[in-house]
């Protein structure tokens, strides 16, 4: 079995969420380092104000390291994460050359992956071992491919110019992931970058395997909010009238956020995707809890659909005479990937024979925070890409069963170098 996809393998067997990915990060960093790489880990990769609303709390930090260790992390990789995944690792030539990025995120989803005979994971014994963890977006053959990549570059440095930074990005899934990233400079001299993603879309259907879509121009931005409805209890018997029912609220504000119109000029989305509320069958609830996310293709669509959101929980918490809250998360941006990257992209993947159809442009068909990174590069008068890896799935992503054709880690891999030795080539 090819090296790389052992490490998919690992990677998928330890799933871990984001903003805990500290074996995966120390799993990462002692591969590369026993490559002959020098790594950046935790505080050196992330900057940590950019994600202190969400990081965990000290001693959280530490029992993810202790679950580390015990998953299989040497201790003084764990240690030197400090509690903050991620890991950067970048090929030197010494040589005048443009600095060439890649990123590859490493976070999970928090879902249970079945245990059921004839589905692979379970059947070959690298099924997840972390309950209510699982890589059903692929980040585990991300991972692998970025360090199948540095290996890659060690074997050719010699006919290479510049720098070529690998970034190995926690909490895709979750936010500011990338954000705290750029935060910390590490994008600031990029001319060149370039994300993969398995099993995107082209043309309206999945990619198979064998194919590529060499970037994509649909990223919608994506802004996340929390909101905590604040009513009164009451016996619902006793002193109805006495209760402001913070459920009905929600409810009512939910339903009507999911009937939010669409808009001409292009994607729109919305999304209530957690909601909780009161406190005892026998009590009008005096509180809820729901998580909101809407999304747009332009600036023009993403203000549309705020003030959209925002008109119905003022009206839901009017009608019910409550009060809300809202922590407002921020926003992942729209993106779309140059067309001369994407060119790039094409031409080495016609060097690979494994990729027998390739397509020019992609599609999303959402949001990925490696859209912050694009943007960072582009403002810098940079190029960027996010390329579509076709491969064959039992499932789509995001669904429990979701496991990939393997063969397309190494032809990534391979793919990738070829564009390597194009941005990066030492002029003869």
């Amino acid at each position: 079995m090819n090296e790389f996809i052992k490490y998919r393998r690992e990677f998928h067997h330890f799933p871990e969420l984001g903003w805990r990915e500290i074996r995966t990060s120390a799993r990462v960093a002692e591969i590369l380092e026993g490559m002959g790489y020098s790594c950046l880990m935790g505080d050196q990769v992330v900057n940590t104000d950019t994600i202190s609303f969400e990081m965990l709390s000290a001693e959280e930090k530490q029992k993810e390291m202790e679950r580390a260790v015990n998953q299989g992390a040497k201790p003084e990789y764990a240690e030197r994460t400090g509690g903050y995944p991620g890991v950067i690792a970048e090929l030197d030539t010494g040589r005048e050359g443009p600095v060439t990025a890649f990123r590859f995120d490493i976070d999970c989803l928090p879902y249970q992956e079945p245990e059921k005979d004839g589905f692979r994971p379970y059947d070959e014994g690298y099924i997840s071992c972390n309950r209510d963890r699982v890589h059903a977006c692929g980040h585990d053959a991300h991972t692998a491919i970025g360090l199948g990549l540095a290996r890659a570059l060690l074997d050719q440095q010699d006919r290479l110019c510049g720098k070529i930074r690998i970034i190995f990005q926690p909490a895709e899934e979750r936010y500011n992931g990338a954000q705290s990233i750029v935060d910390k400079g590490h994008l600031d001299d990029v001319k060149n970058f370039i994300s993969v993603h398995m099993a995107l879309t082209a043309e309206g259907w999945p990619l198979p395997s064998n194919t590529i879509a060499c970037g994509c121009k649909d990223f919608l931005s994506d802004d996340q909010l929390d909101i905590t409805f604040h009513g009164k209890a009451a016996h619902p018997c006793g002193a109805s009238q006495e209760g402001k029912n913070a459920l009905l609220a929600a409810c009512s504000a939910a339903l009507n956020i999911h009937s939010i119109a669409p808009h001409e000029e292009g994607l729109c989305r919305v999304n209530v995707g957690i909601l909780n509320a009161g406190v005892a069958v026998n009590t009008i609830a005096p509180n809820a809890f729901m998580s909101v996310e809407y999304r747009g293709q332009t600036q023009t669509i993403t203000k549309y659909a705020r003030k959209r959101v925002f008109d119905i929980l003022d009206g839901a918490a009017k009608a019910y005479d409550i009060t809300y809250t809202c922590d407002d998360l921020g926003e992942i941006p729209a993106g779309q990937s140059d067309d001369a990257m994407m060119e790039v992209i094409e031409r080495a993947a016609k060097k690979v024979p494994w990729f027998e159809k390739i397509y020019f442009e992609g599609n999303v068909g959402g949001t990925d925070d490696a859209s912050v990174m694009m943007n960072k590069v582009q403002e810098n008068g940079g190029i960027a890409t996010y390329a579509g890896i076709g491969c064959d799935t039992t499932q789509p992503l995001h669904n429990p069963e979701f496991d990939l054709d393997e063969d397309s880690i190494p032809a990534a891999i391979q793919m990738l170098t070829y564009a390597v030795e194009e941005l990066n080539g030492r002029a003869q």
